[in-house]
């Protein structure tokens, strides 16, 4: 899965922006962490900035007429997956809200979520975007 790059004069500040995917048995990606390029203007070099913070929720809500039960993970491309939780039960016709509060994603990095074989579910993040730097010591 190739990191997306945005070509940007700035690294983005609270920005608003939405997914809404039909959830599926397989892991399927609902945010993938871009790298922010910013061009080289005048002395200044170009560079990425390769982390955003997210800050949101996700709902998961459930049209199924039986309880569900909803994994997410955090895929970095490079690494084993690892689970930021496992089999979460969502009762029939209700939703789940999963607290993502302030997460920092590195540039690479995919939220994906899935639910158990023969289910399916919708999930919802909206969520404000914002840049943070990784700082390198020189």
């Amino acid at each position: 899965m190739a990191t997306p790059v945005i070509t940007t004069p700035r690294p983005p500040l609270n920005v608003f922006d939405a997914k809404r995917i039909n959830v599926t048995e397989n892991w399927q990606t609902i945010f993938h962490t871009p790298i922010y390029r910013i061009p080289a203007v005048g002395p200044n070099p170009e560079r990425d900035v390769e982390i955003v913070a997210l800050l949101t929720s996700l709902i998961i809500t459930n049209p199924m007429p039986q309880t569900i039960g909803v994994s997410l993970r955090i895929d970095d491309g490079v690494n084993p997956p690892w689970l930021v939780l496992n089999d979460l039960l969502v009762p029939r016709n209700d939703f789940a809200l999963i607290e993502l509060s302030k997460q920092n994603l590195p540039s690479g990095e995919a939220l994906q979520v899935r639910v158990n074989a023969g289910q399916s579910a919708v999930a919802h993040l909206s969520f404000v975007s914002n840049q943070r730097e990784e700082f390198r010591v020189l």
